[in-house]
């Protein structure tokens, strides 16, 4: 009798928490939810964030706001996420550094992305472009590759600072090409184009976003694309012109959580966002800013991730680029 009603306890225990998690996450949101963007305001992945704070607010009819909090190039907020209650009202707008390529530079690093986050749904994607000089010697990638290996050590290239995506993503066509050309980093995408307009560079890998106004107006060159862009329709791809199809030119964005965030909420985060993001004017509004959609599944997005931490671990292994 005894067991009988310990058995019968127990059943109804389970019951019930099953009903409250079940309950949890049908009224999810109840309340306020933050999106803590781990860098300054006004870069790409701030701007991702207010746009789909705004969209999210209007779905779920209650507030999505957008926290900034910056340093050690967004490993300070995406840290936050991580210690945070994984209830779904703490979330992160994290972008390549912290997700990918941080936990790889620094086993130290206070938080490991497979370990600590959940990938809930990818956001946007930035494409990058290969510029250059109206009088350089190379006009497409092929030409670029040519010359370069021609020159050993002497083409120059800047990008928006070290061991970032743009840097690695360098480095791993110098890699496919057998090919060595000097990095020489700047603290942003703007400073990085400047030194190619005043010559002090070569060649620029940086967002199309960013340089699409220079190549226009004939002050620049593109050289190549990580992705084919209708802002630049006759510049065809990098992967296109070499063959390297193993080179990813953009950088991207995706939303986390704590590790152990329920899975319902999870879903029906993901869902949310992978609606808003089929809306022409959400996608209009990304790309007034240089912005992609970067749709996907829960697991879509998770494997995605994986795959470019595998592919910058493979990248930051083989060259021994270290942050600074």
């Amino acid at each position: 009798m005894k067991l009988l009603l310990s058995l019968l306890l127990a059943g109804s225990l389970a019951a019930a928490d099953g009903a409250g998690t079940t309950s949890f996450a049908q009224t999810y949101p109840d309340r306020t939810v933050r999106m803590i963007v781990p860098f300054p305001a006004g870069g790409a992945t701030d701007v991702t964030g207010r746009i789909l704070a705004e969209e999210l607010t209007a779905r779920f009819k209650q507030t999505f706001v957008i926290e900034n909090r910056p340093g050690a190039a967004g490993a300070i907020g995406i840290d936050q996420v991580a210690k945070a209650k994984p209830d779904g009202y703490t979330l992160g707008v994290s972008g390549v550094g912290p997700t990918a390529i941080f936990p790889i530079l620094d086993p130290k690093l206070s938080y490991n992305p497979a370990r600590d986050l959940d990938m809930i749904a990818g956001l946007s994607s930035v494409t990058l472009a290969f510029l250059a000089r109206p009088g350089f010697q190379a006009s497409n990638m092929k030409e670029l590759i040519d010359y370069a290996r021609a020159n050993p050590g002497k083409v120059t290239f800047s990008t928006a600072g070290v061991a970032g995506p743009a840097q690695l993503q360098c480095e791993n066509l110098m890699l496919f090409a057998g090919i060595k050309m000097l990095h020489v980093p700047f603290p942003g995408d703007t400073p990085a184009i400047t030194a190619v307009l005043s010559g002090d560079v070569d060649v620029a890998l940086v967002a199309v976003a960013s340089s699409v106004g220079f190549v226009t107006g004939g002050k620049l060159k593109a050289l190549g694309l990580g992705k084919l862009d209708k802002s630049l329709p006759n510049v065809k791809t990098v992967a296109e012109q070499t063959g390297f199809n193993g080179f990813t030119g953009y950088t991207w964005n995706v939303l986390v959580s704590a590790k152990g965030t329920p899975q319902d909420i999870i879903d029906k985060l993901n869902t949310a966002i992978n609606e808003i993001s089929a809306k022409p004017v959400f996608m209009a509004k990304l790309a007034n800013v240089g912005l992609d959609v970067l749709p996907g599944s829960v697991k879509q997005t998770a494997d995605f991730v994986a795959g470019e931490a595998a592919t910058y671990k493979r990248v930051i292994e083989a060259t021994g680029v270290k942050r600074e």
